[in-house]
């Protein structure tokens, strides 16, 4: 993204207030001095500044949706916003959350992430764990920064890196620890980021796929999607829909959400406690806020069985990308109804009608997403934990961090397929290699 920035007043009074700033100076290169800011509150932010800096399709960067999110969490996730300036240009945005976790088990749920929390014991015993991570803790995919087009990877990890440091000075002079820092999701043009944070004690590892599917510019209707399919597969899909039909769906607006928080929040739980890398828990009302505030951009959808609310589907619109948001399940129903099933068909469903050119699933159960015609995505994260000899393990560790393995399926025609690789899975894919 190469944009003219025009700053606003508020932006150039405080770019110039040096002692508004942190700054530091790069030792590579051209000895370039960055300059940057960290806002506690999104209302802080000049919205103007901000904006054009985030990308089009950027929506998990906008504003208005990490204002929904600091509004909706009185406690549990903290927001931290920081632009960067070369001299008096804006660089780039950065947006942090802040997630603190009571018991050790809320963070750490897979056999990676409990070593590391053993190790935090060992060397100072249980406390809150405070997490800070560069991305989003709801969403897969790469949703924490945005530079200028001209700003190379090594300069990107530099601002992160000294960033995230001093937002977890900051919380250490309030007595809140931060124990471990998480930069998420990576994908395969942008790793190098993840290479050049290692030159900062970072850790990288791979995650579980994303798993996205491209959405053909001719399926005007869910059944040309349908017909897409081979045999096998359409009479899969049409076999799943007649299981779920006694659901009635509702599109949920914002009284529907607050109508039904409490049981939304119930179902969300379910899923949350089911996931191996969890870093933030959601609050439901945090989706009515979405819906207020950015109501062209984000839907909501409601299963209902005989009136009780046994399922709930979230979506963001990112320019032509759909990303499936959070969801909620009651598991006993959906053993009979298939209400996990009818959510993955029903966000082809959108996507086609929102005209969209892809739906990004996000990492968990892979296979069944396959089926609906989702292909795999690498994802790389790091991961730092801040004492020095915790960290050193983590090397150690990160060698038996692997994806889950899961077998592909196939459900399109072969002429479909031959279409759908024209079209990119993340921006600069080619369909060499699908990963």
């Amino acid at each position: 993204m190469n944009l003219p920035l025009v700053l606003s007043p508020n932006t150039r009074e405080a770019v110039t207030s040096a002692e508004e700033l942190q700054q530091s100076t790069m030792l590579t290169g051209n000895n370039k001095t960055i300059s940057w800011r960290i806002y506690e509150h999104t209302s802080e932010v000049d919205s103007h500044a901000w904006s054009q800096l985030h990308p089009v399709a950027g929506a998990f960067l906008c504003l208005d949706y990490l204002t929904a999110l600091e509004e909706a969490h009185d406690e549990g996730l903290e927001i931290r916003l920081v632009m960067f300036y070369r001299g008096t240009e804006p660089l780039g945005i950065a947006a942090f959350q802040i997630a603190h976790f009571a018991t050790s088990e809320d963070a750490y749920s897979n056999v990676f992430l409990n070593c590391i929390n053993a190790i935090g014991r060992c060397i100072r015993g249980k406390h809150v764990h405070n997490i800070l991570i560069s991305g989003n803790a709801f969403a897969t995919g790469e949703h924490g920064f945005s530079f200028q087009s001209d700003i190379d990877n090594s300069t990107i990890a530099f601002c992160l890196h000294h960033a995230m440091e001093a937002i977890a000075k900051q919380e250490q002079k309030r007595g809140r620890r931060i124990c471990a820092m998480v930069t998420k999701d990576f994908y395969p043009e942008t790793v190098g980021v993840a290479d050049q944070l290692e030159r900062f004690r970072f850790k990288k590892f791979q995650v579980d796929h994303n798993m996205v599917m491209p959405v053909l510019d001719e399926w005007n209707t869910f059944d040309d999607y349908l017909e897409s399919l081979n045999t096998k597969f359409r009479t899969k899909a049409k076999a799943a829909l007649k299981r779920s039909s006694n659901l009635r769906v509702v599109e949920a607006n914002e009284a529907d959400v607050l109508q039904h928080a409490e049981g939304m929040q119930r179902l969300y739980e379910n899923v949350y406690r089911k996931a191996d890398f969890r870093l933030g828990r959601l609050q439901a009302k945090a989706l009515a806020e979405l819906l207020k505030r950015i109501p062209n951009q984000f839907f909501v959808r409601q299963y209902f069985l005989n009136d009780e609310l046994v399922g709930f589907m979230t979506a963001m619109r990112c320019g032509d990308v759909m990303e499936a948001h959070v969801i909620g399940i009651d598991y006993d129903s959906n053993r009979e109804h298939g209400v996990y099933q009818r959510i993955l068909y029903d966000y082809v469903e959108l996507a086609i009608r929102l005209r969209c050119t892809r739906i990004v699933y996000g990492r968990t159960a892979a296979e069944i997403k396959s089926t609906v015609g989702a292909f795999p995505v690498n994802l790389t994260c790091s991961i730092k934990h801040r004492r020095i000899i915790s960290n050193a393990l983590l090397s150690m560790i990160i060698n038996y961090v692997k994806p889950s393995e899961y077998p592909q399926r196939d459900p399109f025609k072969a002429e479909t397929i031959t279409k759908i690789h024209t079209q990119p899975l993340y921006k600069n894919h080619e369909w060499n290699s699908t990963k």
